[in-house]
Parts: C-alpha cells; structure tokens; sequence
C-alpha cells in the first residue's frame, strides 16, 4: 500500500518538542524499523532531521508554502499523487483525499477545560472533523475512547485503543549515568494551566524543610516560568539525553494534569527506573497498576514522603515489554 503521513511536527522549534513531536517521531521511526512492506510519504514543510534515519520503503516530501498547510497544501498533493491511506499523525486532516483517512487524537483536554485554551474554537473544529471525516480513529487510551463515544456515540465503531510505546532513544542499551549531585523531585511538561503545575509546587513547598525531604529540590522541567524559591530549579529545556539523565537521578516523577491522554512522561520515567507519582485524574487506565496514585493534596505529600524512603521503581522490564512500539506498529497495520 501506498501510504502518506503528516510529518508537520517535525518543524517544531526545538525547545517546545512534547508530546506530539516525540509521538510523531517515535511511530515513524517505528513504521520504519517494523514494516518493511508498505510505502511511505512523509509531508513536511521543513527540512527533516538528519539524525533521523528512515528504511528505503521511505520517502520524504516537503510540501511549501506552509501557510494552509495541512488543509490546502496537503490537499493538493494528496489530489495529484494518490495514496492509498493518509495517516493524520496531528488531527488535521486535509480539505481534499482519496486515500482512507487514520487520525491520531492525543486528548480532549480543551474539550473538558476550555477556558485554558485560546484556541478552543480551532481545536474544536478539527475534533469535529476528525469525528466525521475519519475512516479510522486511533486513541492512546480506554479513557479517551469513551470520551469520544460521550461526545459523538456514532462514531463508536472506528475507535481504537492502541497505547503509545516507550520512546526508542529511553530504551537503548548504552550506559547513561544518572544525573548526578542532588536529591531532586521532577515535573516534565509543557508551561500550560492544564499541567497544573501550582499543585506540585504547593505540595513540594508544604514538604521542603521537613527532615524526611532530606534536602530535596523540584526540578520543573519545560517551565518557563520565574520562580523566587532556591529549592526549585526551573529548566525550561532539556534535549532527550539530558532528560534521560533527569529522570534517572530523580527520586521521583510528579504528575498533576488536570486532564491527560495518555502522559508520556510518566512512561518515559518508569522506563527509567524513577517510580512516578500522580494526581488520579492525570494518569489513564493504562498506567495506573504502575504509579503511585493520590486524591487530594494529603495523599499527594505522602507519597512523596514514601519515595523519598522507598525510591526506584522495579518493573522496568514489565514496562518495557507491555508497551513496546513493535506492538504498536502491529496493531495499526492491521487497521490499514
């Protein structure tokens, strides 16, 4: 088959790559690595990265210009040289396709709390769109399908769960040292209302200067934010081997979204051996037997006192195994 894939976030500025960026470019390279058959086109607008390396059952085609890029632009290209299946790796999808349309949806967390987001009104077009114009949904979570049904019960029979995988660059076999020095908390995450981040910091600060903290920092990583505490340390970017280290010398990941998809983080972070703890509204179905879940404020500190006593989380292997993106790949070729 004749494939084609939205590779827009690969033109994503370097220092604001999350969650789409790594789900983007984790299934590529995992399409590449896994199925050998089909043909692929990856639309971009940009130059692709050169430390991506991609099987010759792969073709890279930027697209300009990228004003209307995905409605228009792609539109024209998919006119002119058929494909058989348009992958909408970013919940856009073209004005125009003869090919059987696959979205991706990462979360409907503007659907739940849109006074967060100013861009509600696009973001809930393209969700309508992506609704009725889709032959396929594909979804992170148990949670997020039946989301989905609440909002549209049609559109039930072309939902599918499928978990993301773990990053390929957190699971390579070479030695990474743990960063090293101090005893550190972390939150990764966008700066946005919907991370909830003053919900970590009020628990952190409550905890701070008790004896079990033992002299512990936050690290909020991704935040850009100015905050006047010399226990916690803003570090608005860090690259993926950075952030390897971060989450191996953390004592453990904080997680309090008000709404997640699926939270990439909390997997990154057990991957590495970092045990994670998370409001229960931030963490879906899928992760839940692995993480240390709180209800409130209360339960949120004592289980950071407990990792503090207790750190390191033991089913790496477990992790590594249940959520693997060869399984992935599996599962969604089936789909085609």
């Amino acid at each position: 088959m004749k494939i084609s894939v939205d590779g827009g976030s690969f033109c994503t500025p370097e220092n604001n790559q999350f969650g789409n960026y790594t789900f983007s470019n984790s299934l590529i390279g995992a399409l590449s690595r896994y199925d050998k058959e089909n043909k692929y086109t990856i639309y971009s607008f940009c130059n692709f990265p050169k430390d991506t390396s991609l099987n010759k059952n792969f073709t890279i085609k930027k697209l300009l210009p990228k004003y209307f890029w995905s409605k228009v632009r792609v539109a024209i290209e998919e006119t002119i040289n058929k494909k058989d299946i348009y992958l909408a790796l970013n919940q856009s999808i073209p004005m125009m396709s003869f090919s059987k349309i696959i979205s991706f949806s990462h979360g409907l967390s503007f659907h739940f709390y849109p006074g967060l987001y100013k861009n509600f009104s696009k973001l809930n077009d393209q969700l309508e769109e992506m609704i009725y114009d889709s032959d396929k949904i594909i979804v992170s979570s148990t949670r997020v399908k039946s989301e989905l049904i609440e909002i549209e019960g049609k559109s039930s029979k072309k939902i599918h769960v499928i978990p993301y995988g773990i990053p390929a660059d957190m699971i390579k076999t070479e030695k990474v040292k743990a960063n090293s020095g101090e005893k550190y908390f972390m939150h990764v995450g966008m700066d946005h209302p919907i991370k909830n981040v003053d919900f970590i910091i009020k628990a952190f600060k409550s905890l701070k200067n008790g004896k079990t903290m033992n002299g512990h920092k936050l690290y909020l990583v991704g935040c850009k934010r100015r905050i006047n505490d010399s226990h916690i340390k803003i570090v608005p970017y860090a690259n993926r081997a950075q952030l390897k280290k971060l989450y191996r010398g953390a004592t453990a990941t904080l997680t309090s979204s008000f709404y997640e998809s699926f939270n990439l983080p909390v997997l990154e972070s057990l991957s590495q051996g970092t045990k994670v703890v998370g409001l229960r509204q931030a963490i879906v179905p899928e992760l839940r037997p692995y993480v240390a879940l709180a209800d409130d404020l209360n339960e949120f500190r004592d289980l950071m006192k407990k990792t503090v006593i207790n750190p390191g989380f033991r089913n790496t292997k477990k992790i590594i195994k249940e959520f693997a993106w060869e399984n992935y790949v599996k599962k969604l070729v089936k789909l085609y």
